[in-house]
């Protein structure tokens, strides 16, 4: 049974590892993910871009967010599929596996096709933009949905390491009303203090925090939910999966926290920014002027209005002295050298925001074709092992944990990689296995060019064809299966047996 001295323990450690990085993060939300800074220390309606003159960085961040969720998880389409592992090595039992498990991959895409999933995506990308993103999988108790998949700000966690660099907890501060706090856990053990704030003072608001630790003595993960108000856990939920998604786009070896685009461009992107804001005060010093004024008591600057149309009583306006108000020569701000285009470039390459012609065109040809593929595939090819090491794989065993929950699916099923395993179908794998098929075709293609007839005692065409239709991700129901060829080749026989026989009849005749 955990305690709150031990998780305000693990918290703290966690909180010391989070201040360490926390310069790194506030840059990245103050030019380029301003909006995702969580109002939790601040409260709402906090100015955001006061300080922000040049807006590359933010407009890149977005459209960062959203390449990742087109190239990696991309929304109304299947992206996976669970199929046979390399341990079934029998065609004929591998397509039988394959019929079984295509219902279960049906399922637990049915959880991600409804727009909180492509909301939450989106918003973690965002995070994930600078680093580190986050989104919780919570089941749900309403009948009309799923599950309830929420995006998280990483400023409201903190995370901490564990074996083999994965993630061993995370540490939820949240501020809600009590009234929220027992409209959230109704099934909560709540003290005298708390029930006496939820009937006096139901909208007061308090500190929350949500840890979710993993257990090594049960294998479970678990959640618990406590606050500062009562000295014991409010409530307690466990679960064989995460109930936690925590991507990192790449990791300085020792870091916990993931650094992502917005850390690699941010010299730039804090160059621009200066460079703008040094633009705009230029303009507005050569547009409105500096000026200078004798101190002879009676030019008074405080009481000059600097507008159209206003005179100013002055002691002279010439003479030996000079006229009593003057105008400062104007600065002279070259920023030739800063080439503030190249500059944005930059930015946008490292987060890249760059594309190819439109998918629409009219005609595309096949270098075009082929180029977009290759920068397709090494966009995120850095990050691509990691993300779906931290997000695909994790939330599909989270779906298919709270499908058997749910009495959906009737087994649990384990995903080793080796019976069962996860297929991509995702843009970003097709366009990686678009390489490994290619060689597969241009063999096929050679054997078929050197052979014709006889390609068959060289190459297993039809498997390879069927193969090479469902790793492009093509729907099982529009490949021929093994039986149904072997259905085929039974009634192509007995077709030319009966041609045979009625050839034979019809020569028996004509001699007679």
């Amino acid at each position: 049974m955990y305690e709150v001295a031990k998780l305000k323990a693990r918290r703290g450690a966690a909180q010391r590892e989070r201040d360490a990085i926390q310069p790194l993060l506030d840059e990245a939300y103050q030019y380029a993910i301003p909006f995702r800074k969580s109002t939790k220390d601040t409260g709402p309606a906090e100015k955001r871009v006061d300080q922000v003159f040049d807006h590359t960085a933010i407009d890149s961040a977005f459209r960062f967010a959203g390449k990742v969720q087109q190239d990696f998880w991309p929304a109304g389409q299947e992206n996976f599929e669970l199929e046979p592992g390399p341990l079934v090595m029998q065609q004929s039992e591998k397509e039988q596996f394959a019929a079984q498990l295509a219902p279960i991959s049906k399922v637990a895409q049915s959880f991600f096709e409804d727009g909180d999933w492509d909301m939450a995506f989106h918003e973690m990308a965002l995070d994930l933009s600078a680093g580190t993103g986050a989104i919780l999988m919570n089941p749900s108790s309403d009948p009309d949905l799923l599950w309830e998949p929420i995006s998280v700000a990483i400023n409201e966690l903190l995370i901490e390491q564990g074996p083999n660099n994965k993630i061993a907890g995370v540490f939820w501060t949240r501020r809600m009303s009590v009234r929220v706090l027992f409209d959230t856990w109704p099934e909560g053990r709540f003290g005298q203090v708390l029930n006496e704030l939820h009937r006096t003072k139901p909208e007061s608001d308090i500190v929350v925090n949500v840890d979710t630790v993993f257990d090594r003595k049960s294998r479970r993960w678990l959640m618990l939910v406590w606050c500062d108000k009562q000295d014991t856990i409010v409530f307690t939920s466990q679960s064989r999966t995460s109930p936690w998604l925590i991507p990192r786009y790449f990791r300085v070896p020792g870091e916990t926290y993931g650094r992502g685009p917005v850390m690699l461009a941010m010299p730039t992107i804090k160059t621009v920014n200066t460079a703008a804001r040094l633009q705009l005060q230029a303009a507005a010093i050569a547009m409105l002027g500096i000026y200078t004024a004798i101190d002879d008591g009676v030019f008074n600057p405080d009481l000059a209005a600097v507008q159209p149309g206003v005179f100013w009583k002055v002691a002279r306006n010439g003479g030996t002295l000079g006229p009593s108000v003057n105008r400062f020569p104007d600065p002279r701000l070259d920023l030739q050298n800063i080439v503030l285009n190249d500059l944005r470039m930059g930015v946008k390459a490292t987060m890249m925001d760059q594309s190819l012609p439109a998918d629409g065109a009219a005609v595309r040809s096949a270098t075009e074709i082929l180029e977009r593929v290759k920068r397709l595939a090494s966009d995120h090819l850095g990050a691509y092992g990691r993300l779906i090491k931290e997000v695909t794989i994790p939330a599909i065993k989270r779906v298919l944990e709270l499908a058997y929950e749910r009495g959906l699916i009737q087994t649990e099923i384990p995903i080793d990689q080796l019976l069962i395993k996860v297929k991509i179908k995702s843009p970003l794998s097709i366009a990686r296995e678009a390489q490994r098929i290619e060689k597969i075709v241009q063999w096929l293609q050679m054997v078929l060019m050197t052979l014709a007839d006889k390609a068959g005692r060289v190459a297993k065409l039809e498997v390879a064809l069927s193969d090479i239709g469902r790793q492009m991700g093509v729907p099982l129901e529009y490949i021929v299966t093994t039986e149904e060829r072997a259905q085929m080749d039974k009634a192509e026989q007995q077709a030319a047996a009966l041609a045979a026989v009625a050839g034979a009849a019809g020569a028996t005749g004509a001699a007679q």
